[in-house]
């Protein structure tokens, strides 16, 4: 996550903060409408999580970077539980892996998340017959991340300049505004197969994205 930055309050009265974030808002809609979107949520105080367009989310590469990471995480795991098996047998793999994402400067996800979380939840079976172990399995992803305004001192915000993080703090402060959570989930399954006397790359496994009502 970003540094925590100083706490400095702007010292400017409570309205004009107000109207600052309403003309963001209103400016942003044609060049960034999900960020308008959610800076409206955060502004309409209501404070019910977000969950997040599935396709939108993972069309920036540092999502589906984080997602191929912790892929490969569960692959080599798989690749030596299936060293361990005997002809016949059959194990169990449950585990989880945390990606940490950080949004590139400009894009629109940075100025709806720059700093997030994505977690991967495993469950897989292996099963040897003979030289070769079947593997299959599903990951369940959760993306999160608090809209919170709470990180860093200032954010750059196309025609308006350096905005001081402080103007969220001070809004929810004043009950103008509402942190709130924004989350995504969907799952892909896993089939593949690991082969002795091979080297690692020839290990194959194959993801499949599963149909999810998250769009």
């Amino acid at each position: 996550m970003f540094l925590r930055g100083l706490r400095r309050r702007t010292g400017r009265p409570v309205p004009e903060l107000v109207a600052l974030f309403r003309s963001i808002i209103d400016g942003g809609r044609d060049f960034h409408p999900i960020a308008s979107d959610f800076l409206e949520h955060f502004m309409d105080g209501v404070g019910t999580s977000r969950t997040m367009s599935l396709r939108w989310l993972r069309s920036f590469k540092v999502i589906k970077k984080a997602e191929r990471k912790n892929q490969r995480r569960f692959e080599r795991q798989l690749t030596r539980e299936a060293k361990s098996l005997h002809d016949g047998g059959s194990s169990w793999l449950h585990d989880y892996w945390d990606a940490r994402i950080s949004a590139f400067i400009g894009t629109e996800l940075f100025y709806v998340s720059r700093m997030s979380l994505l977690r991967s939840q495993g469950s897989f079976v292996l099963t040897r017959d003979g030289p070769e172990v079947r593997v299959s399995g599903t990951v369940r992803h959760r993306w999160f991340d608090p809209y919170d305004w709470d990180r860093g001192r200032w954010v750059y915000i196309p025609r308006h300049g350096f905005v001081p993080i402080a103007v969220g703090r001070e809004l929810v402060d004043a009950d103008e505004a509402r942190n709130f959570l924004m989350e995504s989930r969907h799952v892909q399954t896993l089939e593949g197969r690991c082969v002795d006397g091979r080297r690692r790359g020839d290990a194959n496994f194959v993801w499949s994205l599963a149909r999810t009502g998250n769009g």
